[in-house]
């Protein structure tokens, strides 16, 4: 039977408990992972621009056409803010979205 140190041990036994809190996918969250809100962003050759549009599946009202952009970083700002805006009236009337979420309670 073999012994093993106290000091190894202890090192084995603090890797194991760090383990417990790393997470699998530890990619950031961003505007594009809201649920319920839809982010389209596509090049328009023909245009010499950027397309963009936000829709929702809970409030049609909120839901912007598609408009042009001169270049992609016009598009993902206002992309980005509308998404946001569309993201926060959700949450202040605490609407639940058709979105499956992979939360666990």
């Amino acid at each position: 039977m073999t012994q093993i140190s106290l000091k190894r041990l202890r090192r084995l036994i603090r890797e194991e408990i760090g383990r417990n809190y790393h997470t699998i996918d530890n990619d950031p969250y961003s505007f594009l992972d809201y649920p319920g809100i839809e982010v389209e962003i596509y090049v328009a050759p023909e245009a010499n621009g950027w397309y963009a549009q936000v829709t929702n599946e809970f409030d049609e009202s909120l839901d912007t056409p598609l408009r042009l952009f001169a270049d992609e970083a016009s598009a993902q700002s206002f992309a980005r803010n509308k998404a946001e805006e569309i993201n926060r009236y959700r949450l202040s009337r605490d609407l639940y979205t058709k979105t499956p979420s992979n939360k666990i309670y």
